[in-house]
């Protein structure tokens, strides 16, 4: 008689979630995140108004306080200020997960080769990621978006909807990278010397299955802690950009709400308050969400 074999340990990701679900900073982190990301999803059908209706100016209604026509007010333009925050959400998460989409592919690359490989490959990497931890980033965002603007006057590219917020979100991803390559080499400078890796050499794994397989799996719950802090940080660098009046003028975000509006902060403050609310509770829910992230799977950190 054969006995029952022992329970299956809980992995990796079970083990973070269920540090999680205890970490109230980090559960309040994920609900704000979720509530955001429902908003986005159902703004085309929760708005009351259309974004671009500016039919409060014609009966003489703009920079209206809070009625029961327009709950959270009306701006100088007569735009329904409810109705743009709500369609501001898809725009922040666009330029969040945009812009950590393109670091995390190139930091994961260059740092997962630089720890993995190591010797001179490994320094010559890291110091080309420290050169662009050197760049003013912010002041060659502005100076790009400004002259690509220029550029394309005339040009095909000129019809391409929102290429300004696309640019935006490419240059944030473009100079994003280096912290996400710097975690990936240490994480993959660590694994490469665990035990599963070298049991997993010695039956003849290919380099390409050790790194897809065992190395990457093992190094992405550090990874995603970056990751969820990066979105926070890309969506109040593109807020920052489109206030100072280099954002996308075709598009609707809640740093363009802030620039169309600040000038009229003293008798319509509403017009400004919703949209640096929803900026503060977006961000404030991807730091915390990071920082429960941190608790669950770096429980070393805690100390």
């Amino acid at each position: 008689m054969h006995g029952t074999l022992p329970p299956k340990p809980p992995g990796i990701w079970r083990q973070g979630w269920y540090r999680f679900r205890r970490n109230r900073g980090g559960m309040l982190g994920l609900i704000l995140v979720a509530l955001v990301v429902l908003v986005a999803l159902t703004c085309f059908v929760a708005a009351p108004y259309d974004p671009n209706d500016q039919s409060a100016m014609l009966r003489g209604a703009s920079r209206q306080g809070p009625s029961a026509l327009h709950w959270l007010g009306t701006d100088r333009m007569g735009y329904d200020v409810l109705s743009r925050v709500l369609y501001g959400a898809p725009t922040a998460l666009a330029v969040g997960l945009g812009a950590m989409a393109i670091a995390s592919v190139i930091g994961v690359i260059i740092g997962g080769i630089a720890g993995y490989v190591g010797g001179l490959v490994d320094e010559c990497l890291m110091r080309f990621a420290e050169f662009f931890m050197v760049i003013p980033v912010f002041i060659v965002i502005l100076a790009v978006v400004r002259l690509f603007g220029i550029m394309v006057v005339g040009t095909w590219m000129e019809r391409v909807p929102h290429l300004n917020l696309m640019t935006i979100i490419a240059l944030l991803g473009l100079f994003g990278w280096p912290p996400v390559a710097r975690m990936a080499r240490a994480e993959f400078l660590r694994l490469k010397h665990a035990e599963f890796v070298e049991a997993a050499i010695c039956i003849g794994t290919t380099r390409r299955d050790i790194l897809a397989r065992h190395i990457l799996p093992n190094a992405l719950p550090s990874l995603i802690v970056l990751v969820a802090l990066g979105i926070g940080g890309a969506i109040l660098a593109e807020t920052m950009v489109s206030f100072l009046g280099f954002g996308d003028p075709k598009a609707i975000s809640w740093g363009q709400l802030l620039y169309f509006n600040y000038e009229s902060l003293k008798v319509a403050p509403w017009g400004s308050v919703a949209p640096g609310v929803a900026i503060f509770v977006t961000v404030l829910g991807f730091n915390l969400l990071a920082d429960g992230l941190t608790d669950a799977f770096n429980p070393r950190l805690r100390q």
